[in-house]
């Protein structure tokens, strides 16, 4: 496909690029990979025909904002239990979760935004290439600050600390806020939408990125924002005529 294309070659170009480059290039870090993150839209919001996508630098910002929720009071509203005590706020180190929150991104200003609806190919080779692109601005940033940013990324990919599993929370609690926000800007009323324009935020809700990640939230905080957002979602939808399917809201985990 087009995307698959441009994914590769764009990947190919970028690596040739910092490649060349001196290592701990602080210059380079900051405005090449950096500032990469900035100007690299959100695939999936591309693929929805989104006016103004939001970049990835965009996204990892409101994530630390996420991140900071967790400073707040401890005993606030949230229920923890046997099996969700793990996720008390008092167990989670927040300096590494906002470290991991702001940099979990970072991959992308070499490897690119693959994600799901990326071909094949593309998705299996999607690890490889993060992990080669974390390598690579691990060179040219230095350690120990290289280290730190490719061990936190390879944390985060783990899934098995609780730092890493807010952080995967946060991903996706922000990307159906943003979707939510897409659809309130953009989305016609039903009457007015026209059906034959499919994935297109203007004339069709963004259902997939809800159902994709209606059992996906597992932190009592962010289950509970994102079910409140979904709420707040489906009475927007309702009053411009579109329905809200079982699947795109919050299921049991």
């Amino acid at each position: 496909s087009n995307i698959t294309v441009m994914h590769f070659s764009a990947f190919l170009t970028t690596l040739s690029v910092y490649l060349a480059m001196p290592s701990h290039d602080y210059l380079s870090f900051i405005s090449n990979i950096c500032g990469k993150l900035k100007t690299i839209k959100r695939t999936g919001w591309v693929r929805s025909g989104v006016p103004l996508p939001e970049s990835d630098a965009d996204h990892m910002h409101r994530c630390c904002m996420c991140a900071m929720l967790l400073q707040q009071d401890e005993n606030g509203k949230e229920q923890y239990g046997d099996s969700t005590i793990k996720y008390h706020p008092s167990k989670v180190d927040k300096n590494k979760l906002l470290k991991m929150t702001v940099s979990h991104d970072l991959c992308e200003a070499l490897a690119g935004d693959i994600t799901p609806h990326c071909s094949k190919e593309l998705i299996q080779s999607k690890y490889a290439k993060e992990e080669a692109a974390m390598e690579e601005i691990r060179k040219i940033v230095g350690d120990p600050l290289g280290l730190e940013l490719f061990e936190l990324w390879k944390e985060y990919e783990a899934q098995e600390t609780v730092e890493a599993i807010y952080c995967k929370d946060i991903d996706k609690f922000e990307m159906i806020v943003q979707a939510y926000e897409y659809e309130a800007a953009h989305l016609l009323h039903k009457n007015e939408a026209d059906p034959s324009k499919t994935g297109d935020v203007c004339h069709e809700p963004l259902r997939s990125f809800f159902c994709s990640t209606n059992k996906a939230i597992k932190t009592p905080l962010f289950r509970r924002l994102d079910r409140e957002q979904r709420q707040r979602r489906e009475v927007m939808l309702k009053e411009r005529g579109w329905e809200v399917t079982t699947e795109e809201r919050q299921a049991d985990t």
